[in-house]
């Protein structure tokens, strides 16, 4: 016997860039669309990215989507879409200290992008979301 099915889900684009200064709804860059759940939505605003380079490997790969809910501060350890030199987003792990701030590669070829709180107003630097999900296309 089936379950019951639950809510419908809600679309949400998937952008391809993401640039400073746009509000994410205004964004035109829109490349494909996810659903995620209607009770997620009820949590914020959501978009998705699609990933771009190798540096989250091996967790992350070219192609991938990540859903991203938008919110502009995250918790050390939290995996963010951060804007940099007001320029394209960026995917990294977030790590806080005393004084600023690192955003991390998973692959380790990359060093760590260090910025000090005075950087990370005058650059900017701006987390724009944190990503809640994973979506990752087969590869063959």
């Amino acid at each position: 016997m089936l379950g019951k099915q639950s809510k419908k889900g809600i679309v949400i684009n998937v952008l391809g860039r993401v640039a400073a200064g746009i509000p994410i709804e205004a964004v035109e860059d829109i490349i494909d669309t996810e659903e995620i759940s209607e009770d997620l939505t009820k949590t914020g605003k959501f978009f998705g990215l699609q990933i771009h380079g190798d540096s989250m490997e091996p967790r992350m790969y070219e192609g991938d989507v990540v859903i991203v809910r938008q919110q502009e501060d995250a918790e050390s350890g939290d995996i963010v879409i951060a804007l940099v030199n007001g320029n394209d987003a960026t995917c990294k792990r977030i790590m806080k200290y005393a004084g600023g701030i690192s955003l991390l590669s998973l692959n380790s070829k990359y060093e760590p992008m260090m910025f000090t709180d005075k950087d990370i107003i005058e650059k900017p630097v701006k987390i724009i979301g944190k990503v809640i999900e994973l979506r990752g296309k087969l590869k063959f």
